[in-house]
């Protein structure tokens, strides 16, 4: 296949390796030529990776909401009607991050609205999910000490600030994550969302056991106050192609420290 990976993140270069891994003909684009890229008619798939996050994280996004408005639901949709008009099929990347509390169904509307993040996610995800193929993952990690992975940031705030258990939430492991992708990419027919998230869910008492950390802990008011914007705590029903997320997050933590 001919396929255009958009953003040139974490996310994207992933996508775009493995899918070149496999034997196909892959081009990037930023977000801003995109969608000429499409325009031109070259392209059976588009997957889009592309979207504003924040960095160090969402509280970022609160200081331009315009930018993430504009990044994480206009520039989708636009994407979405482009490869509609000029015949690509679209995969774009989402987040579970929509959510709040213990989520059933793979098709329920985005109930979460705390952070300008999860509500501009939740936009788009809304209006693709039955338009376009939909990967929604959630606080990804991987066995790599690096800046986004979520791992790498939570033994960050254990050293220099403190850690919040807030409740259960799901992960997923990225490289898994997107060697499921790929495959449901390939094959073409599928079509609406797909949580890859792993199966299960852990706390963040679970999730610093399992890493061998002991941090302090922010009590709820803390937490409030030194944060710009609200934390989605949330569990999403897995896809079935994704494996026990406790296995993989002691997996990672080992190939983490044995590096």
């Amino acid at each position: 296949m001919n396929i255009l990976v958009v953003g040139r993140g974490w996310t994207g270069k992933k996508v775009f390796n493995e899918l070149l891994d496999r034997g196909h003909v892959v081009a990037f684009a930023s977000h801003h030529n995109a969608l000429e890229a499409v325009s031109q008619g070259n392209y059976t798939t588009v997957v889009n990776c592309a979207g504003i996050t924040g960095s160090p994280n969402v509280d970022a996004c609160e200081l331009d909401r315009v930018k993430t408005v504009e990044g994480n639901a206009a520039f989708p949709i636009l994407l979405q009607e482009a490869c509609e008009a000029y015949g690509s099929y679209l995969a774009h990347f989402s987040s579970g991050c929509i959510y709040q509390g213990t989520i059933t169904d793979v098709n329920a509307d985005p109930n979460y609205f705390g952070s300008i993040y999860s509500v501009s996610k939740g936009i788009s995800d809304l209006y693709l999910k039955d338009r376009a193929l939909v990967f929604r993952i959630r606080m990804p990690f991987t066995g790599v000490n690096e800046p986004k992975n979520y791992l790498t940031k939570v033994y960050n705030y254990a050293k220099n600030a403190k850690l919040i258990d807030a409740g259960q939430n799901s992960l997923t492991e990225l490289d898994e994550a997107v060697r499921v992708a790929c495959d449901l990419i390939e094959d073409r027919s599928a079509m609406g969302a797909f949580n890859l998230v792993n199966k299960g869910s852990v706390n963040m008492h679970d999730l610093a056991e399992i890493m061998g950390i002991q941090p302090e802990w922010f009590t709820a008011e803390e937490f409030k106050n030194a944060t710009a914007a609200g934390r989605s705590t949330c569990t999403i029903p897995a896809y079935e192609g994704m494996s026990d997320v406790v296995e993989a997050l002691a997996a990672a933590v080992h190939k983490m420290k044995n590096a």
